[in-house]
């Protein structure tokens, strides 16, 4: 059987108050057998998460076009806070190993 590495982007450098949550979400995702990134891969992406800078277009040229390649791509991409509800979601269903 043949199993997907399943990858979480993180776009963007998070602030003072979103610290501890991108902590938690990348804790949770390796606990979770998930692989974390800062290299944008369409086939390779499962979601995405951005600081509230680049959500709001707060950001720099790279990161733009990276969110514009994860939107493009129909990629989800959200809040760390978002993050940790939906990583706790997809380990009830996503058919990883345990």
């Amino acid at each position: 059987m043949t199993t997907t590495q399943r990858r979480l982007l993180f776009v963007g450098h998070p602030g003072a108050a979103e610290v501890s949550q991108w902590t938690s979400v990348r804790d949770l995702a390796s606990q979770l057998g998930w692989e974390t990134t800062r290299r944008f891969s369409p086939d390779l992406v499962t979601f995405a998460i951005a600081t509230d800078d680049v959500l709001e277009g707060v950001c720099t040229p790279s990161e733009a076009s990276t969110l514009h390649d994860v939107t493009a791509s129909s990629i989800p991409c959200m809040r760390a806070g978002d993050a940790l509800a939906r990583l706790f979601d997809s380990s009830d269903v996503s058919g990883s190993a345990r």
